[in-house]
């Protein structure tokens, strides 16, 4: 399956498993409690994601990394699944997951508030557009009286903003994948807590909900989530991926109305409409930006190429007085004819493309020893601080992989330490360093084992 297509199933299964849960939840929680439900769903989830252990390479967890997988286990998981059952409990399913489809808008206001980060004036609009669709669900469902069942919905979507913050952290360490699985763990051992509880209730189940049970603890949990980590993996860009949060309302309107025989009020039609027209003006910018692509370059773009290598390196040439006497091979030096002869030597050069304008490039040198060398990694200075130079690493891991390498090679400038550091974020080790007689600093070796890494991802 190709890449740039392979996404959608995985995004795909992700959306529909995540929709059953708003409906089924309700219909199991006819019979069992919020709180056995969600230690049911989890511990099912633990069960199979621990089948799969055998298939990753998974990365040895450090003591000190522990408060912070407790952290996002809590808020993910313990927390979360608690208020969502008891959120879902008491409002139907299509208003459910309207309310929870605001996390990403939530999830940006936490950032800025605890990180800082921008938001656009457009966006706080966004936010008050959204405000207002959740207004209107409040007032014709309630009058002026929000529901407990609401109140407890709008807990879940910050719980669960709250958690997509806190995984930042562990995924600069650790794998999506093995981030997710330990969060999980740790939120199912808490979720133990109501095991007493749980052991009474399940005794007068019946058997349609146990089937309803594993439904959400094996798709809905376990394969939604590790579905949803591939999606990203894959996916050319995050917003093609989290685009699919807006069909959950819709789907999970669909399914409650086949399988629940729900039919949403109007209250949830108007102010459902209102908080995702808010939620797509809030993430217009990467909606309908033009997306990123990575191809093999040909003759005909070396010199566009050319271009773009000479405008990345010009600052760090710069920064380290580099000049085309003293370090003629610098990127910021880069002719046509350098491109020219590494295409010739058989290496495979990459263009990286915003729309239709090449804004980065990088280039792979294989040996027979089955290890690549990354070469040129470089983004334009106008587009860097959107995750591009990440997506390279993951596209020239994966190609390198493809080709049957075990390991890739680059070499750095010692005292650049922010480049350094960005390399070891990105899971590549120091192997040595190097004074070269034809160059004005000492290189930095770093290397990364596709092996361990590809395994993990």
């Amino acid at each position: 399956m190709k890449k740039n297509f392979s996404f959608h199933v995985y995004a795909g299964i992700t959306i529909i498993c995540w929709s059953l849960a708003f409906v089924l939840s309700r219909l199991v929680m006819r019979e069992i409690s919020s709180e056995a439900l969600g230690f049911l769903r989890y511990l099912i989830a633990s069960l199979v994601l621990l089948c799969l252990i055998p298939f990753l390479k998974l990365r040895k967890v450090e003591s000190k990394d522990l408060v912070m997988i407790l952290l996002t286990g809590a808020a993910g998981f313990f927390f979360y699944m608690i208020a969502f059952n008891k959120g879902v409990k008491e409002v139907n399913a299509a208003t459910s997951s309207v309310i929870i489809a605001t996390v990403p808008m939530i999830t940006a206001l936490l950032s800025r508030l605890f990180y800082k980060e921008k938001i656009t004036v457009k966006q706080w609009f966004a936010t008050g557009v959204s405000f207002l669709g959740v207004l209107i669900i409040t007032i014709l469902s309630k009058g002026f009286t929000i529901s407990n069942g609401l109140n407890w919905l709008f807990l879940a979507a910050v719980l669960l903003a709250a958690y997509n913050l806190l995984q930042k952290k562990l995924v600069q360490k650790y794998s999506a994948i093995q981030s997710t699985m330990m969060s999980i763990f740790a939120g199912t051992i808490m979720l133990a807590l109501f095991l007493p509880k749980t052991i009474k209730e399940v005794q007068g189940i019946s058997f349609n909900s146990v089937i309803l049970v594993l439904i959400m603890g094996i798709f809905s949990s376990a394969i939604a989530y590790v579905s949803w980590t591939k999606a990203f993996e894959v996916a050319e860009n995050i917003a093609s991926v989290s685009n699919y949060m807006y069909v959950t309302p819709l789907l999970t309107t669909v399914l409650g109305l086949v399988i629940a025989k729900e039919f949403p009020d109007v209250s949830t039609i108007v102010g459902g409409v209102i908080i995702l027209a808010g939620l797509v003006l809030f993430n217009s910018d990467q909606l309908f930006a033009p997306k990123v692509t990575m191809r093999l370059l040909d003759k005909v773009d070396l010199e566009t190429a050319a271009h773009v290598i000479r405008e990345s390196f010009a600052a760090t040439a710069n920064d380290f007085d580099l000049t085309i006497d003293n370090c003629p091979t610098n990127g910021a030096f880069t002719q046509v004819k350098h491109l020219m002869n590494d295409l010739e030597n058989v290496s495979q050069l990459f263009g990286v493309y915003l729309g239709k304008k090449m804004i980065g490039f990088f280039e792979l040198v294989y040996h027979e020893d089955q290890q690549a060398d990354l070469e040129k990694v470089s983004i334009i200075p106008s587009e860097r601080g959107k995750n591009y130079g990440k997506l390279i690493l993951n596209r020239a891991k994966e190609i390198a992989y493809n080709n049957q390498m075990e390991t890739i090679n680059i070499g750095i400038i010692k005292e650049n330490r922010d480049l350094k550091n960005w390399y070891q974020k990105m899971g590549y080790q120091i192997v040595c360093s190097q004074n070269f007689s034809h160059l004005p600093f000492e290189v930095l070796y770093l290397r990364l084992d596709l092996k361990d890494e590809v395994t993990n991802g």
